[in-house]
């Protein structure tokens, strides 16, 4: 079991290397936003084994409702990774507020075809194991349009001894003229025009190249040329797993249904491989496409350079997120979870 103090040594020392939190619209940066897209996992007996804990807090004031009557201040769908909405449902609240949703808890006041519209093969073996998919929070009443909101989500396992979370990317509601302003030749790059979305800050590789011309106080937008999404993996031994998982914002962005990506390892080697990007929503054991020749021996260490070029205008204006959940499993005591995002890149 030494081998499991040994690794959370290293993922602690790794943790002190944080990025700070920037208020710059394209990018998802820790500040407070409006609309939210939150992935989930849930086992699929419903009650038992990995759950997905999701909080939303009022950090600005700003939601409706009081200690005596509490207001919807979010209207959320929950999608299958193809999509397709199977359930929705309101958020209440109060004025400075902190509320909590579980996987669980939602999957149970569901319609028994929805929960089976969102069941996964995750590890691989043929049978479905896991609820999956991603929700989509849109702020509304007096939180729409409104800049109020910070979260996070938590995969939790406490029975195995396991929690991870990570910050929710919220998105910023933009105007042209106050709070998250951003004007023209950026806004229609940067900031959806139109849809359930609109006026909310887009995560795609022309938002982000943009801002970044904004920020360099260029004159005019870009398309983007190339995007590249960086995930590391860590996989302790065999019993360990390293999930992937990818938002994107439609479906069937690449015509193979799957990305080239060269995969590396601690001693610079690099193999390349193909990886499946075909659902708006992935999530994946990362371990059963990874090049085995570039290990001899447990751990299974490096990360995955995704790198593409943009040269359509749906691949310019897909949004993409991504987070790595990391997992190895011995007691209760020795067992541990870390979920990150993922780095991205542009130019």
């Amino acid at each position: 079991m030494k081998k499991f103090f040994i690794a959370l040594s290293a993922l602690a020392a790794l943790m002190l290397c944080v990025v700070p939190a920037q208020a710059l619209v394209g990018s998802p940066d820790d500040v407070p936003g409006s609309d939210a897209v939150v992935p989930f996992i849930a086992d699929i007996s419903g009650s038992t084994g990995l759950n997905t804990l999701i909080v939303l807090m009022d950090v600005e004031g700003g939601w409706g409702g009081t200690t005596t009557l509490a207001s919807n201040n979010f209207h959320y769908n929950v999608n299958t990774v193809r999509s397709v909405s199977v359930y929705d449902a309101y958020v209440p609240g109060t004025t400075h507020d902190v509320v909590s949703l579980n996987a669980f808890g939602i999957l149970a006041d569901m319609a028994s075809t929805g929960r089976t519209a969102l069941e996964i093969d995750l590890d691989g073996d043929g049978t479905n194991d896991h609820y999956a998919g991603y929700i989509y929070f849109q702020a509304v009443g007096d939180n729409e349009d409104a800049n109020n909101t910070v979260g996070q989500f938590y995969f939790v396992n406490l029975a195995a001894g396991k929690a991870a979370a990570a910050n929710i990317a919220m998105k910023e509601y933009s105007t042209t003229g106050g709070g998250a302003e951003v004007n023209v030749p950026f806004r229609n790059e940067m900031v959806s025009t139109s849809g359930v979305d609109a006026d909310m800050e887009l995560f795609s590789p022309n938002a982000m190249l943009n801002a970044i011309r904004l920020q360099a106080g260029l004159d005019t937008a870009d398309n983007a040329a190339n995007f590249a999404i960086y995930p590391r993996f860590y996989i302790a031994d065999a019993t360990a797993e390293n999930w992937m998982l990818y938002w994107m914002s439609a479906n069937d962005i690449f015509s193979t249904g799957v990305t080239h990506a060269n995969v590396y390892n601690t001693e610079e080697g690099v193999k390349s491989t193909n990886i499946p990007l075909d659902n708006e929503m992935h999530i994946y054991n990362i371990e059963s496409y990874l090049p085995t020749s570039l290990w001899t021996a447990y751990p299974h260490e490096g990360y995955i350079d995704f790198t593409w070029a943009t040269s359509t205008a749906t691949l310019q204006a897909t949004e993409i997120l991504g987070w790595v959940y990391q997992q190895a499993t011995g007691t209760a005591t020795e067992s541990w979870t870390v979920l990150t995002p993922m780095w991205r890149n542009v130019d």
